[in-house]
């Protein structure tokens, strides 16, 4: 759990002097996010949700994706995931996408519209937008987590055959991930 919440505030801290170059100053870390449960109920084992680099609006206000800058519209979508709010995500994350396609950032919008679909429990969904973001985004360096999520939905789904699959390709291919390290543990469950 420590691991997942360093690698949020380190993903978070080169986000935010990504788009601030000057500013090289710390951001002050955050309170970890809860870590998302899956559907049988235990912990998932891949990274929380980043907190968002600038603050979100109430519970109340719309969110601001309409023709924002392409900062504020990713920001404002994964403050909307990290809320808890998925269905308000996965509509601002797909808009995102519609217009920013070819952002930096987009191929990070394409995983967290997966990680809100499998979220919501919506797994065809889930997988679908992990696919594309291996087809879309092939050198994403979420990727291996995108493999880690469809190893666990096939699993979930009833397909072991399908997960060790895909759960062995992810160690294959990616073997100094940490999604590699749990990869191997869930294929240890799957035997």
């Amino acid at each position: 759990a420590e691991v997942r919440y360093l690698r949020g505030e380190l993903e978070l801290q080169r986000h935010q002097l990504d788009q601030q170059p000057e500013r090289r100053a710390v951001v002050p870390p955050t309170a970890p996010a809860a870590v998302p449960q899956t559907p049988s109920g235990s912990a998932s084992l891949a990274e929380p949700v980043p907190p968002p680099a600038v603050s979100t609006p109430p519970a109340s206000t719309p969110s601001p994706i309409t023709a924002g800058t392409e900062l504020a519209d990713f920001d404002a979508a994964l403050g909307e995931l990290r809320e808890g709010r998925y269905p308000q995500a996965i509509a601002d994350l797909q808009r995102f996408l519609s217009a920013w396609p070819h952002s930096s950032r987009a191929g990070d919008a394409q995983y967290w519209l997966g990680e809100s679909w499998y979220l919501s429990r919506n797994y065809d969904a889930a997988k679908e937008a992990f696919i594309n973001l291996g087809l879309r985004y092939p050198q994403n360096p979420r990727l291996p987590d995108a493999l880690l999520k469809l190893g666990y939905i096939y699993g979930e789904q009833g397909d072991s055959a399908r997960a060790r699959e895909v759960l062995q390709k992810l160690v294959q291919v990616y073997p100094n991930s940490p999604a590699a390290g749990l990869a191997e543990r869930r294929l240890q469950t799957l035997r």
